[in-house]
């Protein structure tokens, strides 16, 4: 029932499919799924109480965030914090990936393009002469 508890959830759990989609060659959901983990770890931790001081009444204000929980919210705040490492690691993937896909378009058009295999191993001459040039090379 609290907004903070499921937002601290919803982070872990769109972190961490957001990874794997970023793992399993899906960019674009893991950087949807990370930016949103990004959100709700963020609010999680810096979400407010529900009730504010009240000078009139004498009440004390609670304290923000999860700490308004008390004890409960040590395994919130994992959750949050889970949340926001997973989130970070789907986005650096999702961007590796466009940048990688930006860096070689050359290539991957020329390889897409190609109708023969003599005219696919030729877009090898695209790459550079490093280890991600072998790896993305046209094997034989």
């Amino acid at each position: 029932m609290d907004p903070l508890q499921r937002r601290a959830r919803y982070a872990l759990l769109a972190g961490m499919w957001g990874f794997f989609f970023g793992i399993f060659g899906i960019p674009s959901v893991g950087l949807l799924l990370g930016a949103l983990a990004m959100y709700w770890g963020i609010s999680a931790l810096r979400g407010r109480p529900a009730t504010e001081a009240d000078p009139v009444k004498g009440t004390p204000s609670r304290p923000g965030g999860l700490d308004s929980l008390g004890p409960a919210a040590r395994p919130q705040r994992a959750a949050a914090v889970g949340g926001l490492v997973t989130a970070s690691m789907a986005l650096m993937l999702a961007a590796s990936s466009y940048a990688l896909q930006l860096a070689y378009k050359d290539f991957f058009v020329c390889r897409d393009d190609a109708l023969t295999r003599t005219a696919e191993l030729q877009c090898n001459d695209l790459l550079p002469d490093n280890v991600l040039g072998e790896i993305l090379k046209v094997q034989r």
